[in-house]
């Protein structure tokens, strides 16, 4: 194991690269109504030996593959935050679980901090701390057991690791928790728990795969905090979220994930001017002329109603007002980005 002097100890580039990383599933095994397995090389349909064919010989069916990761590439930089965004089956986990060496890419390479995932996964794992999203805590393990001995693993000496999983635990808000078994803490306490045990690792690369999945406002708005001053530090950090207000408020910069293909990379204010629209109405559906305002989304009896300027905007409201109907009018939200770049076209 490499000496804790050693990690992070590379070049001045940037932390992650990824050029062209693909990930093609075989389809799911199948359990056919005898409850028999197909594995893969074998027909989903029939279970004949086929091999890597995409129609099976004897009976016909498609063997169709699932494409998760579709050639992206991207680059991350030391002391960034830096967030997947997309929705659920986008390929976000796909993506983390090659960079953290859970999975071998299909095609292409990603190197962390100079190492390839392919080549030298052992190096990379020197440098990185992973908190999946259905990480699991044991139940009689306590936050602290995490936090300290984990952190023994990848190398510290005792009193540094006592030292980094008493202010990781605080962190989190988890000081006063630390000595309860995790049978007896909540959701998100567990959640908590888990987070500051990666912390503590004092990793150069922290990935998280939806951390604030389950926690509450105040627990979601102390992850962030806490993520935020870890990448003021040098840290890199890495997350991925269905959540817009999340990434909007913790990433520096962020991808659009969807389908398996990036969409975008930017910053949150510049992917919202990659846009045509610049602010947004909400006002009852039916008190709308959509042959005056067409670009419209409909969301039950309101309605969201996309401008170009703020004149059109304050013109809009005044409008609405003159007709005795309530209207809000503000700038349009990372949200309203997200839906007009994967084509989830506005009617």
């Amino acid at each position: 194991m490499a000496s804790m002097e050693s990690l992070g100890k590379k070049d001045n580039g940037p932390a992650i690269v990824a050029k062209g990383v693909s990930k093609t599933y075989d389809q799911r095994i199948k359990v056919d109504k005898k409850g028999y397995k197909h594995p893969t090389g074998q027909c989903y349909s029939c279970g004949e030996k086929i091999g890597n064919v995409t129609k099976c010989p004897k009976c016909s069916a498609r063997q169709d593959r699932v494409r998760a990761l579709r050639s992206v590439s991207m680059q991350m930089s030391k002391g960034e935050v830096f967030t997947l965004l997309g929705p659920n089956g986008a390929g976000k986990t796909t993506f983390l679980r090659i960079l953290c060496t859970q999975l071998m890419p299909s095609a292409g390479d990603a190197h962390i901090l100079g190492d390839s995932v392919v080549n030298d996964p052992k190096a990379v794992r020197e440098n990185i701390a992973m908190v999946p999203q259905d990480a699991m805590a044991y139940s009689n393990y306590t936050p602290w057991d995490y936090a300290y001995y984990l952190s023994l693993l990848r190398g510290m000496d005792k009193e540094t690791a006592k030292a980094k999983a008493e202010e990781s635990l605080k962190a989190m808000l988890m000081w006063d928790l630390k000595d309860r078994p995790s049978q007896t803490l909540s959701g998100g306490e567990k959640r908590r728990g888990l987070i500051a045990a990666a912390i503590a690792s004092d990793a150069p690369v922290l990935m998280l795969d939806e951390p604030t999945s389950g926690l509450d406002a105040i627990g979601r708005r102390n992850v962030w905090s806490t993520l935020r001053d870890r990448a003021a530090t040098g840290k890199t950090i890495i997350l991925t979220t269905h959540m817009m207000d999340e990434a909007e408020m913790v990433s520096d910069r962020l991808a659009i994930i969807d389908k398996g293909n990036l969409i975008t990379v930017g910053t949150p204010e510049e992917i919202k001017k990659s846009i045509p629209y610049r602010y947004r109405v909400i006002a009852p559906e039916n008190a709308i002329d959509r042959t005056r305002y067409p670009e419209v989304t409909k969301i039950g009896d309101r309605a969201v109603v996309y401008l170009e300027s703020d004149e059109e905007a304050i013109e809009m409201v005044r409008d609405m007002l003159k007709k005795d109907v309530h209207a809000e009018a503000s700038p349009v939200t990372l949200e309203d980005a997200f839906v007009y770049l994967v084509g989830e076209a506005i009617e």
